[in-house]
């Protein structure tokens, strides 16, 4: 964390999202080509994935480490890019659920780029996959931004922030089912912190006050995302 291996590794992620940015301005790739490439970026980074992490079970088969499912804030957006791609149909929808995409993929992005819990070692392919694929979810939220595809407003504030609830809520379920199998399980890393020695997200003072302290967390974020984007939405429109 903050090597010279990681600043490095800032450096590449900066030029991914700025020069994606620069080329669908240019040459104005249209919604549904960014969401064709997003798919596809999604499904070989989660390929890369797994077959970076398939581990021998005691019967003596294989499989893939329960904890590096796709149930995390992160990948979970392969779902969603999913649904966008293939399921949902009408705008109404798909701008909800890109309402709340753009704000968790950017602050999802940016804290896992901060706390790289795969390591910075150029030598690891799944290093290699964790930050393109972060800089790439970050790069479409500033494309979501940037485009207004959503009208951000106080009510998908609380509508994302329901939304965020419901998914800690699941994710403790995940948790408490894969345990069983793998007691390294740790999804939303609402069981403990992402990594050791971490300022503020710490077990220093018992699990349920470093819970609590994530959940605050996690709504000022959202909070300062959304007030920001609706200040910014509203100046623009009075120009």
């Amino acid at each position: 964390m903050f090597t010279l291996n990681h600043f490095i590794w800032l450096g590449i992620v900066l030029v991914i999202i700025v020069s994606l940015l620069i080329i669908q301005k240019v040459r104005k790739i249209s919604f549904d080509k960014v969401i064709t490439f997003m798919f596809i970026m999604s499904i070989t980074s989660e390929l890369i994935k797994i077959f970076s992490n398939m581990i021998e079970t005691s019967a003596g088969g294989t499989v893939l480490n329960p904890a590096d499912l796709p149930f995390h804030l992160c990948s979970i957006q392969l779902f969603f890019i999913f649904a966008l791609k293939f399921l949902i149909k009408t705008n109404e929808n798909k701008k909800k659920l890109l309402g709340l995409m753009a704000p968790t993929m950017l602050l999802g992005g940016l804290i896992a780029l901060f706390i790289p819990t795969v390591g910075v070692k150029f030598t690891n392919l799944q290093v290699h996959q964790f930050f393109v694929f972060h800089a790439c979810i970050i790069a479409f939220s500033i494309y979501v931004l940037k485009e207004r595809l959503v009208n951000y407003n106080w009510k998908t504030f609380g509508r994302n922030t329901g939304y965020l609830g419901l998914l800690t809520l699941i994710a403790t379920w995940i948790n408490s089912i894969l345990s069983v199998t793998n007691p390294n399980v740790n999804f939303f890393y609402l069981c403990k912190p992402p990594m050791e020695n971490l300022p503020v997200l710490n077990l220093n003072h018992g699990w349920a006050v470093y819970f609590i302290t994530i959940v605050v967390i996690a709504f000022i974020c959202m909070f300062i995302f959304h007030f920001i984007v609706i200040t910014l939405y509203n100046r623009n429109k009075q120009n």
